[in-house]
């Protein structure tokens, strides 16, 4: 056996460790908790990460590497904090009854704590948990606690417990939850809980892409008049070739930035838009006539943003395409014209060296009737120079065979060079 556990898989406790994480302390019914979310930058994790080590580590926690959530224990309150990809979340729970929503910053153990923490608050809200059966007869008066027009109520957990919000910031600086638990048990309220932050948090994460589809919007509807144009220029063959390749290269160059700066976000977005989902269906919701429930929600303002950040990209993936399609058009084009202008000009260099070849045949046979008459009056004058030697010399005779002679030697000169 002791062979058997020196084949682990290398990473079998990591994994084991993960689906461990992230699981929320047990509650009890009557409490209340503050929840604050901030965005972090990657670059801002590790500070975050240390400082809460160290706070950790003054409560003897030990806060190891890789650990993706933390419950510290003070003297009246509890701490759950649970680090994300690009968030973390900071639960204060405090147990016992209270009978209104307090501001934020009476939850903190000091004034400052938030203060060498990174990253940009992104969200803050109050649960408020009571004990009693869905109708909350012993919850505040609901009148002065949410916004009468924008009140949200359902049952949830299979209606063994009843929700009341409104989504809106109220004047001590946050959202205002409140749960009546009609018999839940202290893991089952526990997982509600998580699951009510988790679906308030990726409610608002997914909406990050919605001011970048608008943007998107507005530029990728000028990016397609644009290349609507040039290609109305391109089939009416207006303007040159190279002149609409830079103007497409330009647009092509400015979709890229622009897929660049916002698809991360955009794609973002879409996960955390069905990650909402997921949460909305694990809450087990059942509506309340006359109320709007979570599902109602969250369709009503969800849905539009996820589908406008869809259509986002898929308009700059179809823009995309048809500027590829433009510019290898005209790069056809262009490739069709320079291979005419080569033809031509390889026919031009063609007849061009004909026109030489004829002008060095011509310059070649004179050259052989110059040779020739050098030749022969070389000859001649060597027959006369001999004269004076042999007077009864045949002069005539020699001058006579002189020229067929150099005709001859110039003929078997020019075979031996072929």
């Amino acid at each position: 056996m002791a062979e058997l556990w020196q084949r682990n898989h290398p990473q079998r406790d990591l994994l084991e460790k993960e689906l461990q994480q992230r699981f929320f302390p047990a509650l009890q019914a009557p409490c209340r908790i503050c929840h604050f979310m901030l965005t972090l930058a990657p670059s801002s994790r590790q500070a975050e990460f240390l400082l809460m080590q160290q706070r950790a580590a003054a409560l003897g926690v030990l806060l190891a590497e890789g650990d993706t959530d933390l419950n510290l224990q003070f003297d009246t309150f509890m701490l759950r904090w649970e680090r994300h990809s690009e968030f973390s979340t900071f639960s204060f729970i405090y147990p016992g009854a209270c009978a209104e929503f307090l501001p934020p910053e009476q939850y903190l153990p000091a004034a400052d704590w938030f203060d060498l923490l990174p990253g940009q608050l992104f969200r803050v809200v109050q649960l408020l948990i009571v004990q009693g059966g869905p109708d909350a007869a012993h919850a505040p008066e609901l009148s002065r606690t949410f916004t009468t027009e924008h009140c949200i109520s359902s049952w949830v957990a299979g209606q063994q417990a009843r929700i009341w919000t409104d989504f809106r910031k109220h004047p001590e600086g946050g959202g205002r939850i409140l749960l009546s638990d009609a018999g839940l048990s202290a893991s089952a309220l526990a997982r509600l809980v998580q699951q009510l932050f988790d679906l308030g948090n990726y409610r608002k994460l997914s909406l990050l892409g919605f001011p970048h589809s608008r943007q998107a919007v507005q530029q990728l509807h000028q990016l397609e008049q644009q290349l609507s144009d040039i290609t109305h220029r391109i089939e009416q063959k207006q303007g040159s070739d190279e002149h609409l390749l830079h103007e497409i290269s330009q647009m092509a160059a400015q979709t890229e930035h622009l897929i660049a700066n916002n698809s991360a976000r955009l794609e973002a977005s879409a996960a955390y838009y069905q990650l909402t989902l997921d949460r909305l269906k694990a809450l087990r919701e059942s509506p309340v006539p006359g109320l709007m429930s979570l599902q109602d929600f969250s369709e009503r303002r969800l849905t539009p943003a996820f589908r406008t950040a869809q259509s986002v990209l898929q308009r700059q993936a179809s823009l995309s395409s048809r500027l590829g399609r433009s510019t290898e058009l005209l790069r056809t084009r262009i490739n069709l014209q320079l291979e005419r202008q080569n033809s031509a000009l390889l026919a031009s260099m063609d007849q061009r060296a004909r026109q030489q070849l004829q002008l060095q045949s011509a310059v070649e046979r004179l050259s052989t009737v110059a040779i020739c008459y050098y030749a022969v009056q070389l000859l001649d004058k060597c027959w006369k120079s001999l004269l004076p030697l042999w007077p009864e010399l045949p002069l005539t005779q020699l001058q006579a065979i002189s020229l067929p002679l150099v005709i001859l030697l110039l003929a078997f000169w020019w075979y031996k060079l072929r």
